[in-house]
């Protein structure tokens, strides 16, 4: 049939993504399908284009000839479709319009509220929508042009496509040790030395917990007995607080949430986080996104990020 031979946009999503990770199972939990949906569908496109798109040595995956220039052409496509859609939005008045505005699960939201808040008493015709979301779902937003701004932190080492993307850095953040107050640690503990029975996690391929396993990973030791996991870090704070288990937190969100029965310790090394705005190049071009950004800037100019974690929720 003829319309066997057309590339669809799903098809072409699937394979950008492997392409990004050039790992069949963490893509299929990217996408949230399974993985012989993931490989039926690569072969069905390597069947429409009649050569391999993938080719691999040992274990690791890398992309064919025809691989390469597949990915090169959707990354085009991608663009002119995004570009297209932005230029149309452009033409429109910078005080009025929508801004959507999607922040990491793990990510402590005061400073974010308190501009919202602000941002709005001076631009009555702007609706903003800000969302919670995983890694998985920032970018799949990102990808699909539903996002104008993603907060979340970097480095994320599983993506490598930045092609389309710029990153600019907000505040560095520290992913900080917690434990009962009332056990004496000090100020730092080697990751030797952090007690791993009993923590209280996020789920695995969130952000904090991918990279909790890469510094117990690249320090040689055994990874935390988890318990529980939450999604948000007020959960994750309380059921440690109640119960008395360990976890690891970013240091913003323990200012803005103190607990007495908490305390927190640096790891050693330090663990630092690059907390960031993360959007399409093209995004900044478009009026409503600009003004936002502009007097983000401005806002944190007449007091730090850190002040303003101290002044708590709006």
């Amino acid at each position: 049939m003829a319309t066997e031979s057309h590339l669809t946009p799903k098809a072409l999503r699937y394979f950008m993504q492997l392409a990004q990770t050039l790992n069949y199972t963490q893509t299929a939990q990217n996408l949230g399908i399974s993985q012989p949906a993931l490989t039926q569908q690569i072969k069905k496109l390597e069947k429409q284009i009649h050569a391999p798109l993938f080719y691999s040595v040992g274990k690791k995956l890398y992309l064919s000839e025809a691989g390469n220039v597949l990915l090169a052409s959707a990354n085009q496509i991608d663009d002119i479709i995004n570009t297209t859609a932005d230029q149309i939005q452009q033409f429109s008045n910078p005080q009025r319009g929508h801004i959507a505005l999607g922040i990491l699960s793990s990510v402590e939201t005061t400073v974010f509220e308190q501009f919202v808040a602000a941002y709005l008493q001076r631009h009555r015709d702007v609706t903003v929508e800000l969302r919670l979301l995983s890694r998985r779902e920032l970018w799949e937003g990102l990808e699909n042009n539903v996002i104008d701004l993603a907060v979340m932190y970097l480095p994320d080492e599983n993506i490598r496509n930045w092609q389309l993307y710029n990153a600019q850095k907000i505040v560095t953040d520290e992913l900080r040790f917690i434990y009962p107050a009332d056990q004496k640690i000090g100020k730092a503990i080697a990751i030797k030395d952090v007690p791993v029975n009993r923590w209280v996690g996020y789920p695995p391929g969130f952000y904090i917990a991918s990279r909790m396993q890469e510094v117990f990973r690249d320090a040689l030791t055994d990874t935390p007995d988890i318990v529980a996991t939450m999604v948000v870090p007020e959960q994750i704070a309380l059921l440690a607080a109640r119960i008395g288990l360990y976890s690891a937190l970013p240091e913003s969100f323990l200012i803005a949430h103190p607990d007495k029965r908490l305390a927190s310790a640096s790891f050693a090394p330090k663990v630092a986080l690059d907390l960031s705005f993360v959007y399409r190049r093209e995004k900044i071009a478009i009026p409503r996104v600009r003004t936002f950004a502009d007097e983000w800037e401005a806002f944190l100019q007449t007091e730090s990020y850190a002040d303003r974690l101290l002044d708590g929720p709006v």
